[in-house]
C-alpha cells in the first residue's frame, strides 16, 4: 500500500474543502437555514426576559456573555429594554439575510446575534449544547458566497450588469464542515457508549430504562410502548451504536452520503418521537445537507464535484 506524499495529502485536503460547487445549492441552504432559525429555532423573547428578571446575577455566564459584560456593565446592557431592542434588531437582520439584502453584513451579524441570545439563555444555569451544531453551520454560511443566488443582492448585481458566479470554490466548505462536525459528534457519542457502557449498553435494558423515564416525564405514548418491548430495544440499541460509529464512513463514501444523511434524519426523528429529544438543530442541519449537498437537480449544468 502506497503511503500518500505530503503534496498528495495537501491536494486531497484542498479538494475536500474547495472543489468548485454551484452557488445555487449554497443559496438554497441560506434560505432554509435562516428560515429555520427565524421561524422555528429562534430564542423566545419572553424566555430571555424571564431569565433576565428572575436572577440578578449570571449563574454560569457563557464566553460571549462574559465578553459583552466586560465592555457593557450588566445594569446598562442586560436590561429588559436593551434585550428587547437587541432581540428585534437580530430578528430584522435575519429577515435581511433571508431575502438576501446586504447579506455580507447582515448575515454574519445575524449569526453572531443568534449566538448571543443562545449564550444569554444558558448563562443562568441549565446549560446545553444542542444548539452548537446549528449555530456553527449558520455562521459558516454567513462567511460564504451564499448570496450569489436566490437573493436581492444577486438581482441587483444582474441589473447592474454584474452577473453573480454560478460556481465558486468557496461554495462547498460550509457543507463539508457541517458533515465533518456531524461525523465527529456521532462518533464521540458512539465511542462514549462503548467506553462507559460496553456491550451492556446494547442489552436492551439500558435503552428501556432511559426511554421509559423520558416518555413518562414527557407523556409520550409511543415511547412508553417501545420501553416495554425488550427485543425491539435490543435491536434499536445495536442499530444506534452501528449508526453512530459508522456515520464517519460517509466522509469517505461520497456516493453514499445521501443514504447516510437520510439515516441520520430518521435517527433524530425517531429520538424525538420516542423520547422527546428535540435535537432540532441537528435535525435541521441534516435535512439541509440532504437537500443541498451533492444534489445536482437544482441546476444540472453546475453539479457539485465529488470529494
Amino acid at each position: 500500500m502506497k503511503i500518500p506524499s505530503l503534496r498528495e495529502l495537501a491536494e486531497w485536503w484542498d479538494r475536500y474543502w474547495f472543489t468548485p460547487a454551484p452557488t445555487v445549492n449554497l443559496a438554497l441552504a441560506r434560505v432554509l437555514t435562516v428560515a429555520a432559525q427565524l421561524f422555528w429555532l429562534f430564542p423566545s423573547l419572553d424566555e430571555q426576559l424571564v431569565r433576565l428578571e428572575s436572577s440578578p446575577h449570571f449563574i454560569h455566564p457563557q464566553f460571549l456573555i462574559r465578553v459583552v459584560a466586560a465592555v457593557f456593565p450588566r445594569e446598562v446592557w442586560f436590561t429588559p429594554h436593551t434585550i428587547t431592542v437587541v432581540w428585534w434588531s437580530i430578528k430584522a437582520l435575519g429577515l435581511l439575510s433571508l431575502v438576501g439584502l446586504f447579506t455580507r453584513v447582515a448575515m454574519p451579524l445575524f449569526a453572531l446575534g443568534s449566538w448571543f441570545l443562545v449564550a444569554h439563555r444558558f448563562s443562568y444555569g441549565d446549560v446545553h449544547h444542542s444548539e452548537a451544531m446549528f449555530a456553527l453551520f449558520l455562521l459558516s454560511l454567513s462567511l460564504s458566497p451564499c448570496s450569489e443566488d436566490l437573493s436581492l443582492d444577486a438581482w441587483r448585481a444582474r441589473r447592474a450588469g454584474r452577473p453573480p458566479a454560478e460556481t465558486s470554490p468557496l461554495a462547498r466548505w460550509p457543507f463539508a464542515l457541517a458533515h465533518l462536525l456531524l461525523a465527529m459528534a456521532y462518533l464521540s457519542t458512539g465511542m462514549t457508549k462503548m467506553v462507559f457502557g460496553g456491550l451492556q449498553w446494547m442489552n436492551g435494558y439500558t435503552l428501556q430504562s432511559r426511554t421509559l423515564q423520558d416518555a413518562l416525564s414527557r407523556d409520550i405514548p409511543l415511547g412508553i410502548w417501545v420501553a416495554q418491548q425488550h427485543t425491539l430495544s435490543v435491536l434499536l440499541s445495536i442499530g444506534t451504536v452501528i449508526f453512530e460509529l459508522g456515520f464517519v464512513f460517509s466522509l469517505f463514501l461520497p456516493r453514499w452520503r445521501t443514504a447516510f444523511f437520510a439515516a441520520a434524519l430518521a435517527f433524530h426523528v425517531g429520538l424525538h418521537m420516542v423520547g422527546g429529544h428535540g435535537f432540532f438543530g441537528h435535525m435541521t442541519v441534516v435535512l439541509i445537507l440532504l437537500i443541498c449537498y451533492d444534489t445536482p437537480w437544482l441546476r444540472p449544468q453546475a453539479r457539485l464535484a465529488p470529494a
